[in-house]
């Protein structure tokens, strides 16, 4: 036996017990300081949730803090990503999942609109392109947008 026996351990709770890593209170003042950046100098802040000691119950907490907002949106590549307003103007939940509904990560992004919806040049181009073709009389509309 070595002597390590000797020393008492009290295990608390169970593993069922929902856990706060009391990380919700720096991560709100983190978000008021993101909100202030874009407000002043239009900067964005995109925070990952899975990057950090952040629990189940920190998540619920921090949804119930924010509440819900008026704008909700899905987007479908390679799987799900559901971008969420929250009741902030501007603070937005971005989940992403696999093509089974599994959770890839989670993101705070605090921004006017997520970059995720926002239209790359090169597709602004190809539209253009398309459109021109569908008003010179050469292709149809879904046509183009197929090609």
């Amino acid at each position: 036996m070595s002597g390590l026996d000797s020393i008492p351990v009290v295990v608390e709770g169970d593993a069922g017990t929902p856990v706060r890593t009391e990380n919700l209170k720096p991560l709100l003042l983190q978000i008021e300081q993101a909100l202030q950046d874009l407000l002043t100098a239009g900067t964005s802040t995109v925070v990952d949730l899975g990057a950090m000691p952040f629990s189940n119950r920190d998540e619920e907490d921090l949804r119930r803090q924010l509440g819900e907002g008026e704008v909700n949106a899905m987007l479908n590549a390679f799987g799900p990503t559901v971008i969420q307003e929250t009741g902030l103007p501007g603070v937005w939940l971005i989940e992403h999942q696999d093509a089974e509904g599994r959770r890839l990560t989670l993101h705070l992004e605090v921004t006017r609109i997520p970059e995720i919806l926002v239209t790359p040049e090169g597709d602004i181009a190809e539209a253009l392109d398309i459109l021109k073709g569908v008003n010179a009389g050469s292709r149809d509309l879904e046509d183009g947008a197929s090609s």
